[in-house]
Order: C-alpha cells, then structure tokens, then sequence
C-alpha cells in the first residue's frame, strides 16, 4: 500500500507479548526557530522541518509498535482529526537549533569543535477523542572534534552532518516515551458489519491480528462534559461481548478487514455507532 509503511517486526508489549499495532500519522513538523527560514526555506518550509519529519518516521517505523500511515494533510496545517486514516496523529516542532564552534590553541598544539543542538516538541493525539495521549520535549547535541599537533593532523570543515545528528538524539529521547504512552491505549477498531454471529470488523493481519484471537466488544460509554476545561470526556465503556478471529479480507492497512465470529453476549439492540472492538490487555 503507497500510503502506508510497515516494520517487519513484530509489536511488542512491554511484557514481551505480541501486541497490536496502532495506526499512527505524522500530521506536521514545524520550524519555530529562525534557522533554515528565508531565502533557504522555500515555500514548501524550511529543510529542518523535512530532516526532523524523516528521522521521526524513521524511528517509529524501526520501532515495531505502529503502522505509520499518510495523514494526507502535512502541510494543510488542519487539525480535522476525523478525516485522517489513522488512530493517532503526532504534531512535533522544532523549537530550539544552532551552532557553534569553539578552538583551543596551544604552543604546539590547535583543536578545533563544532557543536549542533537541537530541542524538539512532539504531540500524540487520539484522533477519535481529540485526547492528546502524550506532550513532551527532548533535547539533543552532537559533536565533532579536530586538532592538529606540530603542523600535523586534520581540518574540519562545515559538518553538515551534525544537524541530522543532533535532531536524531533529541527525537530518539521522546520516541521511546511516546511508544510507552501508546501502549498504555488499548488497541480499537471499529464494526463495519454484523450478519448473525459474523461480524466484520476494520483490521487485520498488517496491524497484528492473527486468527484464534480473541477481541472484546464494548459499548461506549456517556459522553459528558467537564465544567472546568469545557470539553467533552467519554466515560469508560461496558463489555457486552467477545468475538474470535477467523479470516481476513482487504488489500492494504486502510483497505483491509477481519471476518469474526460472536463466542459470548448479545449484539441484538446495540447501533453499531455505539460499539467499539478492543484488544484484551
């Protein structure tokens, strides 16, 4: 699928057992700091932005623990959530980065050190909710080093090199956090479908589910606001059932499918809108 890349590696708890994996976009990266910006940003945004998005996909992919999907909307600068094919979505910026370049000379001796540094902001929200899951900042440096003794050794010019460098130590901080934060959400998918006990239900095979296992069917529960930040939190769901893997359906991880069977409760009298499949955790 062109719009979706995978790791071969299979998702692991933090227990070791094999858990589902999450559908997970990169909406935006910005550059809040002036480095990279006018006549070297261009109207498609500053090369510190392309850099920061790419070794963050690259380290979620390596990760195992998501299928990283194409928002479609990176540059939109929408938060629409709903209209975009992933459980979660990551907004990062870069919000400090320079340079700098310091030299100790001796009698006989001259060593020369660039030094990059880099602090990065990412944001998970659950794009169902609207919840953000996880919000932090890392930080990260990188540095090269060159002397020469006696009219011998090395010159270093402008390391380019480091950039990438310093951004990957500050991404590769938060990534870890951030998968922690996620495996704490139980993996969901929604019912497209009820015929009898059959049920089809959105997932399949490219997000971890195998056949024999087990799913939960919940009810969602009330909806009700919080008076003291205005916004809507949906209340913990009830389980009516439990449904088995059979087979599935569908070519690509928005394309594809499960056919499952109803092993206990009843679905009769429950709207599909209502209902949500969950992993037992």
């Amino acid at each position: 699928d062109a719009g979706a890349a995978a790791s071969s590696s299979p998702a692991l708890a933090r227990n070791g057992a094999p858990s589902l994996k999450r559908t997970v976009a990169i909406l935006r990266f910005s550059n809040e700091t002036n480095y990279g910006r006018g006549v070297f940003g261009g109207r498609e945004g500053s090369p510190i932005e392309k850099q920061a998005q790419d070794l963050l996909a690259a380290r979620l992919v390596e990760s195992g623990v998501v299928v990283l999907v194409d928002s479609g909307a990176s540059n939109a600068g929408s938060e629409n959530y709903a209209q975009i094919p992933a459980d979660y979505v990551i907004v990062g910026s870069v919000s400090a980065f320079g340079r700098k370049t310091s030299s100790d000379t001796g009698v006989f001796s001259r060593t020369k050190k660039q030094v990059a540094y880099a602090s990065v902001n990412l944001r998970l929200t659950d794009t169902a909710s609207g919840r953000v899951v996880y919000s932090e900042e890392g930080t990260g440096e990188a540095d090269v080093e060159t002397g020469r003794v006696m009219g011998m050794g090395s010159d270093a010019g402008y390391d380019s090199t480091l950039n990438d460098k310093a951004i990957s130590a500050a991404i590769s901080k938060l990534v870890s956090n951030m998968l922690e934060n996620l495996l704490d959400e139980p993996w969901q998918t929604t019912i497209l479908e009820i015929s009898g006990n059959q049920l089809m239900i959105g997932g399949g095979a490219e997000q971890g589910l195998r056949a024999g296992m087990v799913l939960a069917v919940k009810e969602r529960g009330r909806k009700v606001k919080n008076p003291q930040y205005g916004t809507w939190v949906e209340m913990p769901g009830t389980e009516i059932g439990q449904i088995e893997v059979v087979s599935f359906f569908g070519k690509g991880i928005t394309g594809e499918g499960s056919m499952c069977r109803l092993l206990s409760g009843s679905l009769t009298g429950h709207p599909l809108e209502n209902l949500v499949v969950e992993e037992i955790q």
